[in-house]
């Protein structure tokens, strides 16, 4: 593909279309785009960086990129855990939609928010805390307060009620998107002027999910819906502790397979290994033993459940329930190792900081080494123990900290397994060992067939694709569809 890049003439209509102050071609302020980016380590900096505010400012926009060819890659924060750079040359226009931040509509009854892609995480739950109390939205969990929660649902990401209500993508109900050709799409019951966005699916064959997990690569969208859900007063955490992720993850699975009135009040369920604590120290105080976190209490593996109740008699009944799973399931001929199976008693202190939101669980692991690559795979939820003991063989190959996440998804029917890796930033040799180490684990996770989230452009997507068979055909058709010049974020799926 043929792409142009951005002349002095192209600028000044740039200017006219949002104002001088929101358009900037400064080298500074281009390469400080770069640093928002925690899944993905190749990047090229844009030529110019435009805010715009309006709708029609983007339309405007995409229309005369798309008739000069020149790239296009929309932001709305960055902090989502999302790599939203531009990824070729020239880099083009970096759509940067933070000021795009207005809370449109709540609707308590039907329960949804429209809100605008630059409002954040931060600013949506004190919205909610000050205007309406009795209900929560969907925030990503473990992000920054100033990561954007259309980022998140956008790319179907993982919020603080995953566990019980899905990903993000079943969260999100429709939205506006606008396509380089200038079209404005409202998407689900939405597309009907005058309707509300009840219904996420559409007028029959639905496009909703076309634009779902494109990564900005199809379209920019403008307006976002989506669900929000009691907040009850009742919270807690119960944790319990095992030696071996596959104890994990079998006593997690005897509770998520109870449903109603058990896992739909454990809206995030998510545990991980002792190296996980390792790793949000500064590396130079880090012990050098296991013994000293043992000390601490710190068990090899552990899940920790976050349950949420309209009542104090159900909360009790949730908690109650799950340690009799426990207990039961030290009995349970699946279990490798009884008698490490323990209740971890929690300090209120510790309850306390993993129920206040929003959290920044994410933001300690760069103390460890500067450097810090979420890796993020599906898999099913009765796989997630293998993942994380090949996974693991694979990051310790290479010289990397045995670091795993492993959160339910859906009431257990599938897992989202996060890798941590931890480097030093500052050293050219260790990009090039992360990426051997991304490659080799890339090729045996597709193996076993599981799912990349947030694919690369580089090693994701061209291993996943190239076994996808007729699927990339026609991914491609879709793509052409909506941006026949290929100018959406271009290489971000390896399309082209």
């Amino acid at each position: 593909m043929h792409y142009n890049k951005p002349t002095a003439d192209d600028i000044e209509h740039f200017q006219s279309i949002v104002g001088k102050q929101y358009v900037s071609d400064n080298p500074a302020i281009r390469a400080s785009y770069l640093a928002k980016s925690v899944m993905g380590l190749e990047s090229q900096i844009a030529d110019v960086i435009i805010r715009p505010r309006y709708t029609e400012e983007i339309r405007k926009i995409l229309v005369w990129c798309n008739t000069r060819k020149i790239p296009v890659s929309p932001i709305s924060g960055g902090l989502s855990g999302g790599f939203a750079c531009p990824l070729i040359k020239p880099g083009g226009v970096q759509l940067d939609l933070s000021r795009m931040n207005r809370i449109i509509e709540v609707d308590e009854d039907n329960r949804y928010v429209v809100i605008e892609p630059g409002v954040t995480a931060g600013e949506l739950w004190a919205y909610f805390e000050k205007y309406h109390p009795a209900f929560c939205p969907p925030i990503a969990d473990g992000a920054p307060p100033t990561a954007t929660v259309m980022g998140d649902a956008i790319d179907r990401g993982f919020s603080l009620v995953t566990s019980s209500m899905g990903p993000q993508g079943q969260i999100f109900m429709g939205g506006e998107v606008v396509v380089p050709q200038g079209d404005i799409i409202r998407l689900g019951s939405w597309a009907l002027n005058g309707v509300k966005p009840f219904y996420k699916w559409g007028l029959g064959p639905e496009l909703f999910s076309l634009f779902m997990g494109s990564q900005g690569a199809m379209g920019v969208f403008t307006k976002g819906v989506v669900k929000i859900f009691p907040h009850p007063a009742h919270k807690t955490i119960k944790a319990w502790a095992m030696s071996n992720p596959y104890d994990m993850q079998n006593l997690t699975l005897e509770a998520g397979k109870l449903e109603f009135g058990i896992a739909h009040n454990t809206v995030m369920v998510q545990g991980g290994n002792w190296p996980l604590i390792m790793t949000r120290w500064p590396k130079d105080k880090v012990p050098n033993d296991y013994s000293f976190y043992e000390k601490m209490g710190i068990a090899p593996w552990w899940m920790n459940w976050e349950i949420w109740a309209q009542s104090a008699e159900e909360q009790d009944f949730v908690e109650k329930t799950i340690d009799r799973l426990a207990n039961e399931f030290k009995k349970n001929p699946k279990c490798k190792d009884p008698d490490a199976i323990k209740e971890w008693k929690l300090h209120p202190k510790q309850v306390a900081s993993r129920l206040r939101k929003p959290n920044k669980i994410a933001i300690p692991y760069s103390y460890y080494e500067a450097g810090f690559l979420f890796i993020t795979w599906y898999t099913p939820w009765t796989d997630s123990a293998d993942f994380c003991v090949e996974y693991n063989k694979i990051l310790k190959k290479y010289d990397f900290p045995e670091v795993m996440w492993v959160a339910s998804i859906e009431r257990c029917r599938q897992a989202i397994c996060m890798p941590i890796v931890c480097f030093d930033s500052s050293k050219p040799e260790d990009f090039q060992r992360v990426q051997d180490m991304n490659r080799e684990s890339t090729e045996y996770c597709l193996s076993r067939g599981w799912i990349n989230y947030r694919p690369d452009p580089y090693i994701h997507a061209p291993e996943m694709y190239s076994r996808a068979g007729t699927y990339l055909k026609y991914l491609r058709k879709v793509k052409e569809m909506f941006d026949p010049n290929y100018i959406m974020h271009p290489g971000r799926l390896m399309l082209p």
